[in-house]
């Protein structure tokens, strides 16, 4: 299968089966926010809208569909038509190793992440000019890479975050204010699974917060 088919096909699945909640605590205070996915976000995810010279659906909700067509899938060879396609050593942007990072999205999820409140005001100590709310993350000694997941809440606070933007660290460490992790669950296709659980928290707090969470939300 060809890498992007790859790529593409492993977001489908989050698309179609996964949410992540985390539990985050700053000075004390807990906050919790999920993390879905929707197909509208692949293509900035994965770094196709910077493809501007190939022709390839617009709309970021036809992109999916477009790469994994049954009868004439996207192929890497056509993305390397682009002149955007192929970067400098440097460049953050890499476009090849975002796609075939972002391939395994689900495991850098899985794994210990670091989770930052993005703060506009920090800029430039944050490198990033990314409009986003959290940033996670991720180191895969599988891999060897270290990859950043910028998340943004839907439609206001109470709503769950979607990824606006991704990138394998190259030259730039992103960050913001840190934040503990407390816990953090994965629920797909009807299963929930503790990924990670502070030996301080309990379930009564993870419960309350969760509850609390929910009634803000409402």
């Amino acid at each position: 299968m060809e890498t992007i088919q790859k790529c593409a096909s492993a977001f489908r699945n989050l698309v179609e089966s996964t949410l992540y909640t985390y539990h985050v605590s700053i000075n004390g205070k807990v906050t919790v926010f999920n993390l879905d996915f929707n197909i509208n976000d692949f293509k900035h995810a994965s770094g196709l809208h910077y493809l501007s010279d190939l022709d390839m659906p617009e709309n970021p909700a036809r992109i999916l569909n477009w790469i994994l067509d049954d009868k004439r899938p996207v192929t890497d060879k056509y993305l390397s038509l682009s002149k955007h396609f192929m970067s400098s050593a440097r460049d953050e942007k890499d476009i090849p190793l975002r796609i075939s990072e972002l391939a395994y999205i689900e495991e850098y999820l899985d794994i210990s992440n670091i989770v930052y409140i993005y703060s506009p005001k920090d800029s430039p100590t944050n490198n990033s000019l990314i409009k986003c709310d959290y940033i996670i993350e991720s180191y895969s000694a599988e891999r060897k890479h270290t990859v950043y997941i910028f998340i943004r809440h839907r439609s206001g606070i109470d709503s769950n975050c979607g990824i606006v933007s991704f990138c394998v660290k190259k030259n730039t460490s992103y960050g913001g204010i840190y934040c503990y992790i407390m816990l953090k669950k994965k629920y797909q296709n009807g299963i929930t699974t503790e990924l990670f659980r502070h030996k301080k928290y309990s379930i009564d707090q993870s419960e309350k917060n969760e509850q609390c969470a929910l009634s803000q939300s409402i």
